[in-house]
């Protein structure tokens, strides 16, 4: 389950005493982002443990319309991929989420602690801005019961706060004592809580991902069935729409359901963070950039955000939005080589190639050791693309010299397909035949011979290997077995390329040798499907693809200074 909403007028007070308070003027800027984190027990009784994480459970929910700003709810500080999870209710929150807090968006924290009073309890909490350490204000209340402790510090925070999503306190106890209970001392609890009050959402998002990780989907299916006919919360209801998104492994319904629990929890920048990378992996450019923006307005100086932002504008066809993301992106850091790679990325994808070795150069001037000389091979091609030969070669013999430095094995693979792809398939194949013998280099020599027609050449290549060392190794040891019909192609696949997430690398290596036996039809029909299954920004099979139909590609593809694509020239 995610977070909440909007907070706190009363936040902007500064406490002067615990009953005299003065207000400030709200500081300009993005709105805070409050983080409500568990409480400690400081009563000497272990049995009021659970009020410390109901303190962070009722004051998030409490406050959600009743203040200015934004509140996270506790799951969005935990994190907890699996639904529930096990965390020592004795951790204070001060220390255990205070990075949690950071991590989510978080601008302020509240944090506290319970205390015996008389015969009742006293809650204190603490008002700190993260970014100064500063304590804002500190605030109280003294209640007989625990809960009334709460109901009244919220009402301090802020006067118009909203009752809990029960109102019956046992339901609360059950539900947060579950949070900190195994997963089989949880269920019983979280069934409790919900025979007492049918409509609580979050003990039933808590009993469905629970009975999820415990690999039972047709039961999490029914239990969402019967939460979904509940008059439970908006937020709850989407998180169980996730849940079932998840199940289905429907990455559209997936999609919908996070951005309705972002609207409903606009505080959460790395729930943001992840429905945009969502986005782009489903190929939503437009949407991803959206958010990416999004995320940037909420945290001006969030670097990472720019460059997302600046790589998916480009994807959607937006290349003066993508600019713009970029260059204010070098502002914040004028002496980081990277806004300017990011910039050549872009204009390269937008065959802007004399743009891009410019960019890539710039880079690379600001500091060589970036990528270990990468920038350089990134300039060559761009160089090369632009029709500058002489130059590009120069570019690339820079960039051996300085990847050479680094001690970096297989650099001679990437001179030989530098040369290979640059017109000199002679001097690549004496380069790698003079080399120090490898799988890899075996690899490429047999994908070459195949692309010259000469399958018993590529054959002889791996005479002699006993071990597959790559995954590019054993797609070459494919292609370059004997010519077959499609059928064939698709039966030694099946039986050759198994295992856990094979099926990627097996439609990749099949694809590949239907083209290299001539039989492009069948291998468009191959690709189509590995197209729809694979994330949308793996652009090469989007390439190979297009060159099939006998298109361009929209955007270009970039050069990779981290390895070489031992099948890239099929593609050039």
């Amino acid at each position: 389950m995610f977070c909440r909403s909007p907070l706190c007028r009363s936040f902007l007070i500064v406490l002067l005493s615990f009953g005299t308070f003065s207000c400030q003027r709200k500081a300009p800027g993005p709105p805070a982002r409050f983080a409500i984190v568990k409480f400690e027990n400081l009563s000497g009784d272990p049995s009021l443990d659970w009020a410390g994480r109901a303190a962070s459970e009722y004051l998030s929910r409490s406050l959600e319309h009743a203040v200015d700003g934004t509140v996270l709810s506790p799951e969005s500080l935990t994190r907890r991929a699996a639904g529930l999870g096990i965390e020592p209710s004795g951790a204070p929150g001060i220390t255990a989420q205070r990075t949690d807090a950071l991590v989510a968006g978080a601008t302020r924290l509240i944090s506290g602690y319970f205390e015996k009073a008389g015969n009742g309890f006293r809650v204190t909490a603490t008002d700190e801005d993260l970014a100064t350490h500063r304590t804002v204000r500190i605030l109280s209340a003294v209640e007989p019961e625990p809960v009334k402790a709460l109901a009244q510090l919220a009402r301090e925070i802020a006067p118009r706060a909203g009752p809990y999503l029960t109102s019956n306190p046992d339901v609360l106890r059950l539900y947060v004592t579950a949070l900190d209970r195994t997963p089989a001392e949880a269920v019983p609890s979280l069934e409790q809580a919900l025979q007492k009050d049918p409509d609580f959402g979050p003990a039933w998002v808590s009993l469905v991902n629970l009975t999820n990780v415990r690999g039972d989907r047709a039961a999490a299916l029914d239990l969402i069935a019967k939460a979904s006919a509940r008059k439970i919360d908006p937020l709850d209801r989407a998180d169980l729409d996730l849940t079932r998104a998840n199940i289905a492994n429907d990455r559209n319904q997936r999609i919908e359901a996070l951005r309705r629990i972002s609207a409903l929890n606009p505080a959460d920048s790395s729930l943001i963070r992840s429905l945009a990378e969502l986005e782009s992996s489903a190929g939503r450019f437009a949407d991803a950039a959206r958010d990416w923006s999004k995320l940037e307005a909420a945290a001006p100086n969030d670097v990472d955000a720019l460059n997302q932002m600046g790589y998916t504008r480009a994807w959607s066809g937006d290349l003066p939005g993508a600019l713009t993301a970029l260059r204010r992106y070098a502002q914040l850091k004028p002496a980081d080589p990277n806004p300017l790679d990011s910039t050549g990325d872009v204009q390269f994808l937008y065959r802007r190639f004399s743009d891009a070795a410019s960019s890539y150069l710039q880079a690379n001037a600001k500091s060589p050791q970036f990528q270990a000389g990468g920038e350089l091979y990134k300039a060559a091609w761009a160089q090369f693309r632009a029709g500058d030969k002489a130059k590009a070669d120069a570019s690339f013999r820079d960039f051996k010299i300085a990847r050479a430095k680094t001690s970096s094995a297989g650099l001679e693979l990437f001179e030989a397909d530098w040369l290979y792809r640059t017109g000199r398939p002679k001097e690549a194949v004496a380069l790698l035949r003079a080399s120090s013998p490898s799988p890899t280099a075996d690899a490429q020599l047999a994908i070459w011979d195949l692309m010259a027609g000469d399958r018993p050449a590529a054959a002889k290549e791996f005479a002699g290997m006993t071990q597959i060392p790559s995954a590019a190794v054993l797609v070459a040891r494919f292609v370059s077995l004997p010519s077959a019909t499609a059928e064939e192609w698709d039966q030694r696949a099946d039986h050759m390329i198994q295992g856990a997430g094979a099926d990627g690398v097996r439609r990749l290596a099949l694809t590949f040798a239907l083209i290299l036996d001539g039989k492009k039809d069948a291998a468009r029909t191959v690709l189509d499907k590995l197209v729809e299954t694979s994330p949308a920004t793996d652009f090469f099979p989007r390439a190979l693809l297009a060159k099939l139909k006998g298109e361009a590609p929209k955007l270009a593809l970039l050069p990779d200074s981290s390895s070489v694509n031992q099948l890239r020239a099929l593609v050039d």
